[in-house]
């Protein structure tokens, strides 16, 4: 039988890893506007939006197809609402590449930062997407407004 302290400890070492591997995507991510913004210019905006989802799908596939243990199949017996995620990020990526060249990758990333912010705030609020329910406190409440802040003075000139 695990001690709850034991337990409590790889839960916050599993977390800390998370969070550690969370940022390093946040890098990626910042990279990434960077490289397909500088594409966008030179190739066009939907056309490197097409080629980063094609390159992305390619890696994908090969790392379900050496290392997936789901069912990928079983895609199309799942609710509609669940594809939207590809919608979404097909969306996110076109906006990027859009993006980038005009007002900086600082600039996006903030922008895109505060909206995710404040929809995963509303998701939490209200349990919606399956998630558990995160009532909105004085605390998050803050980090929106000093997001806004953020947002404000990196944009401005």
């Amino acid at each position: 039988m695990v001690r709850r302290s034991e337990q409590e400890g790889t839960n916050s070492g599993m977390n800390m890893l998370m969070m550690l591997l969370s940022l390093l995507a946040g890098i990626g991510v910042a990279a990434q506007a960077g490289i397909n913004g500088a594409l966008g210019k030179k190739v066009g905006t939907i056309e490197a939006s097409v080629v980063s989802f094609s390159i992305g799908t390619l890696c994908l596939m090969l790392l379900v197809i050496f290392f997936g243990k789901g069912n990928l199949l079983s895609t199309l017996t799942q609710p509609k609402w669940m594809l939207l995620g590809g919608v979404l990020g097909a969306i996110y990526v076109f906006v990027m590449v859009l993006s980038v060249p005009k007002i900086g990758v600082a600039s996006t990333l903030v922008a895109v930062i505060a909206g995710q912010i404040i929809a995963s705030t509303v998701i939490d609020h209200f349990g919606l997407i399956g998630g558990r329910q995160i009532p909105v406190d004085w605390q998050r409440m803050l980090g929106i407004l000093l997001l806004a802040a953020a947002l404000f003075l990196f944009y401005r000139r």
